[in-house]
């Protein structure tokens, strides 16, 4: 599922809601027909992932930011999650390998390495669900490649929700959400929205001529 929208639509609000971080004050979220808020925080949260555009890590090594999400995952784990992610060859160059400390806020490694550790973590949690917050937003060309190459692994057999600023990575979505103020605004697949030349036509235009005019 793509979640679009502008700024301030409510995104990342419903993101928020269906990981609870906080609680829906009306109506009700359901998982396989269970009210969520019926679900221990603790049990909901260890059937989600999460991949975000600035991924956390944590002072310590590049193995133990993988094997975070899965307590005594073994070594062989937290490679082949590596691999899965593309990041194997580029954590075998450092002289430590899986050992190297990544400092603070994962300051010794670049953007698109923080992207890649942050999906071999997810590949080893293995969740349900899965959450994508602009995954490839902030990297250049030939590492958003490398990535999307591994969320493409990652997202195979799972429910996924995908927040996209460039709406061109979400067209394959199964379904498209549309919010526009806080509200779903249109449902659909990328050729149905596009056809109601609505909220997601014009989102699409836009952004159409704005890639004519940067490549001028």
């Amino acid at each position: 599922i793509g979640l679009v929208g502008h700024s301030g639509a409510g995104k990342s609000t419903l993101i928020n809601l269906i990981t609870r971080f906080y609680d829906a004050s009306d109506g009700t979220i359901e998982i396989d027909g269970h009210n969520i808020q019926d679900i221990k925080v603790k049990a909901l949260r260890q059937q989600v992932g999460v991949v975000l555009q600035d991924p956390f890590l944590f002072q310590g090594t590049i193995a133990e930011n993988i094997g975070y999400s899965k307590p005594g995952a073994t070594r062989h784990e937290i490679v082949a999650a590596a691999k899965a992610a593309n990041a194997h060859d580029f954590i075998i160059k450092f002289p430590d390998g899986y050992d190297t400390m990544v400092g603070e806020r994962g300051a010794r490694v670049s953007g698109g390495e923080r992207q890649r550790i942050s999906i071999a973590r997810a590949i080893l949690k293995n969740p349900r669900i899965l959450i994508l917050d602009e995954a490839t937003s902030s990297v250049d060309t030939e590492t958003e490649s490398k990535i999307q190459e591994a969320l493409e692994r990652l997202v195979r057999g799972r429910t996924v929700f995908a927040i996209a600023h460039r709406l061109s990575t979400l067209k394959y979505a199964d379904r498209l959400v549309v919010l526009k103020d806080g509200e779903v605004d249109e449902i659909g697949t990328h050729e149905e929205l596009l056809a109601k030349e609505g909220t997601y036509a014009g989102l699409c235009s836009k952004q159409t001529e704005l890639s004519k005019i940067r490549a001028w």
